[in-house]
């Protein structure tokens, strides 16, 4: 009873209030995984989430280099767009957002393909700084940890198992980004069966995420959610509005319910643009 107790839900982001209704509720001490196709908005949505929650977060960005990262997280926190705060940064002007930052809870890591053994040695150093574990710990992304094994997806399920261990030992949420199948339409979530190395047994929830660059629609489906509704289709899925300069999205929408059968058609040439999020 003690230890289920202390896996108390992770505070409430407003702009997520109907995600929560449906009964996606995260929790320290799990697993949490977001997926998608390149350029879905994996790293803009779990960074803006960190940010929004205010949680002492260790965040290993091997994906997204540490101008990117912080451009990004600045324009969040300031409203800012990226390109304005990049300027700044180069321009030598960059005490403003010093001091934006030194209000931030995230501890970056920028290592480009750290191993596990790496990321226990991160994790050390972050305790044996500040004497507590981080409260949440992102990796972005999966294919970038090393898991030393010559065999791919052999290495991919081992990163996965030790992760889930990390979640249960250190009680901190950690949320891992990984890809999903390039197939079907790239501007509605994958079904779960899309994500790539055959390792959807052991994070506890899971979303799959899109980027409809035509109007701007972030997409979220909650494909997995033990003890709680899901949909493996990818069908029922909440949008979000994407502000890619800003790094930021605003408040979800009444939840859309997509026919099975859309999933594998491919769309119009003239949406192909990816953001790079």
């Amino acid at each position: 009873m003690i230890r289920a107790g202390q896996a108390e839900p992770l505070p409430r982001v407003q702009e997520l209030t109907n995600l929560y209704n449906y009964g996606f509720l995260p929790r320290r001490g799990q697993f949490l995984m977001i997926a998608g196709q390149p350029g879905a908005g994996k790293s803009a949505f779990a960074l803006w989430w960190a940010v929004k929650m205010n949680l002492r977060t260790l965040y290993f960005s091997a994906d997204m280099d540490a101008f990117t990262a912080v451009t990004r997280l600045a324009a969040c926190m300031t409203g800012l767009t990226i390109d304005s705060v990049g300027a700044a940064i180069e321009n030598g002007q960059a005490d403003y957002f010093d001091d934006v930052l030194d209000t931030s809870h995230i501890q970056f890591c920028f290592d480009s393909g750290p191993t596990l053994m790496d990321m226990a040695d991160e994790l050390d150093a972050y305790v044996e700084t500040w004497d507590f574990f981080p409260e949440l710990i992102v990796i972005d992304n999966a294919m970038n940890v090393e898991a030393e094994m010559g065999e791919e997806h052999a290495g991919l399920r081992l990163v996965f198992k030790e992760v889930h261990r990390l979640a249960r030992e250190s009680g901190a949420a950690v949320f891992m980004l990984h890809h999903t199948r390039e197939e079907g339409d790239p501007f509605t979530p994958q079904p779960r069966s899309a994500i790539q190395g055959k390792v959807a047994q052991l994070p506890e929830r899971i979303l799959t995420v899109a980027l409809d660059t035509h109007d701007m629609a972030f997409r979220v489906a909650p494909v997995k959610n033990r003890s709680g509704k899901q949909d493996a289709s990818g069908g029922t899925y909440f949008s979000m509005n994407a502000l890619p300069e800003r790094a930021s999205f605003q408040s979800f929408q009444t939840p859309t319910f997509r026919s099975v059968d859309l999933i594998g058609q491919d769309d119009e040439d003239d949406r192909q643009e990816s953001w790079g999020w």
